[in-house]
């Protein structure tokens, strides 16, 4: 089942302000580690997931990717099953858990607070590497 941010909003009459596209490349990377957007762009990011394991994307609220990765690490056996999303506030959007070469796409509006918000991949083990900064600007 998709969750809210993954299915583009009926009031987005028109396509998203922003697309990108977002993949993995060896090591543990995100292959684009910094995206800049204005507060309350409406914005779309596909992930790919080019590698041969398991990753998501979680876009976090300012200074929250390491609890986030930490509570994620936490879910053990039913964290595949629930995407290694943790319930948690912290968490603004995020995609499912991908296989290697399936992908996704979520849609949101940037917050409207500037900042440095990480998206980091929640699977256990990835957040400490795994991590690129959604820059918001006004």
């Amino acid at each position: 089942m998709k969750s809210d941010s993954q299915i583009q909003p009926k009031e987005w009459k028109d396509k998203p302000d922003r697309t990108y596209t977002i993949a993995t490349k060896p090591g543990l990377k995100f292959d684009i580690e910094t995206i800049t957007v204005s507060a309350g762009m409406k914005v779309k990011i596909i992930f790919n997931n080019n590698d041969d394991m398991l990753h998501n994307l979680v876009i976090t609220k300012p200074g929250t990717a390491d609890n986030v990765g930490i509570l994620a690490t936490k879910m053990g056996l039913s964290g595949e099953r629930l995407n290694y999303i943790p319930k948690t506030s912290d968490i603004l959007y995020h995609t499912r858990i991908l296989q290697p070469k399936e992908s996704d796409a979520i849609y949101f509006t940037a917050p409207s607070v500037p900042g440095d918000y990480m998206y980091i991949c929640t699977y256990p083990g990835h957040f400490m590497v795994m991590r690129g900064v959604l820059k918001v600007t006004k």
